[in-house]
């Protein structure tokens, strides 16, 4: 049984490794139960099947600091794992409602992992998060010394995660994985430079991501042939088009908000690289670089001590890894791909055969489901 926070048709970076991780573990031949909040107000309890598994979807009453609030979660997960009896429980987290399984009878001997996608606490926390931490951190390290195994997504994440750096023997590395499709990977063949080229950056718009950053790159290149495509919406939506505006940007950066998913693959197969501007480790892992390589995109990252940014892209081999926060570094980054097609197609075609290698969600599921017997073997 996974229990995470939302659960398709929401998008996000982990609802979407979910998805797909479940889809394979279903064609795997894993009989799977998921256990999710609603991800809006006002929608019932539901118990229902897709891709196969059986998803256990909590209403909720409020979101507080990007924490669904929901009253009943305790007694329909209770009944969840009743019903569905699993040999290992698969917790992803952040997420308060794990800590749910530290009071239940009915969870005390099923075998926990825990997946770390992210620590609570990064470089810029909410004033509030970080007052509540102290009290969140007693029950997370509670639900540490639970599990039987973590997942952890890069080795650069483990090496800088303070609250797992007790737990370390506990952990394995296991990256984040993409369904692999033969018609996504439609990477233009025609070597003519056209005359101008598209990069796109995708992320919610939010401080940690950069942008501001991104945007005054884009300004100190006044003359080259490139427009960028920014896919996501935020706080910072209306705060980041003025500075476009202010910048000169208008007729050269888009920002066309959320986008379903037909689109967002159109956007990638047509794009001539991918950026990722982040700034702090809160970018855990950039599941949008594997969208990118897995259509042979080169990618623009930032070399973030902790993210595992770095440990998906390698620089000067897949894309290019340049200082984080750091203008200059961003705007040689466009300059060299927007003026360099063979560069290009070299780097995108070398992304696209690691994330062959490395990671296709098939792998992925095949180290999921070995951690699983080992701990289920353990237990007995």
């Amino acid at each position: 049984m996974h229990i995470g926070k939302y659960f398709a048709p929401f998008k996000g970076g982990i609802e979407n490794m979910m998805l797909a991780l479940i889809d394979a573990q279903v064609k795997a031949g894993l009989a799977v139960s998921v256990f999710v909040h609603q991800h809006e107000k006002g929608m019932p309890f539901v118990k229902e099947q897709r891709k196969g598994a059986l998803i256990y979807r909590t209403p909720i009453v409020a979101k507080l600091l990007f924490v669904p609030i929901a009253l009943m979660a305790f007694w329909h997960l209770r009944t969840a794992i009743k019903e569905t009896n699993p040999n290992v429980l698969h917790a992803h987290l952040p997420n308060v409602t794990c800590f749910l399984l530290l009071f239940m009878k009915t969870a005390k001997h099923t075998p926990l992992i825990l997946h770390w996608h992210s620590d609570v606490i990064g470089e810029k926390p909410h004033w509030a998060i970080k007052c509540l931490y102290p009290f969140y951190q007693f029950f997370e390290r509670a639900l540490l010394k639970r599990a039987s195994r973590i997942i952890v997504t890069s080795e650069n994440y483990l090496g800088s995660s303070a609250p797992l750096s007790a737990f370390k023997h506990k952990c394995v590395v296991i990256p984040l994985g993409l369904i692999d499709a033969e018609n996504q990977h439609q990477a233009d063949c025609n070597t003519s430079m056209p005359s101008t080229i598209n990069a796109l950056c995708i992320g919610r718009l939010t401080y940690y991501k950069g942008h501001e950053y991104l945007l005054n790159a884009m300004a100190a290149l006044p003359n080259i042939p490139l427009q960028l495509n920014i896919v996501g919406d935020g706080e910072l939506r209306d705060k980041l088009q003025k500075q476009a505006m202010q910048a000169g940007l208008t007729h050269r950066v888009r920002f066309l908000g959320q986008v379903d998913d037909a689109t967002l693959n159109e956007l990638i197969s047509h794009c001539a690289f991918l950026v990722l501007s982040s700034i702090e480790r809160t970018e855990a892992f950039g599941l949008v670089l594997l969208e990118a390589m897995r259509a042979a995109k080169p990618c623009i990252c930032t070399d973030v001590p902790g993210s595992g940014m770095s440990n998906v892209v390698i620089h000067n081999k897949t894309g290019l890894v340049v200082k984080h926060a750091d203008v200059s570094a961003l705007a040689n980054a466009l300059n060299e791909l927007t003026n360099d097609r063979p560069l290009c197609e070299r780097l995108g075609e070398n992304g696209r055969r690691r994330f062959l290698s490395e990671f296709t969600v098939h792998r992925v599921e095949e180290a999921t489901r070995r951690l699983y017997e080992a701990v289920a073997n353990a237990s007995q």
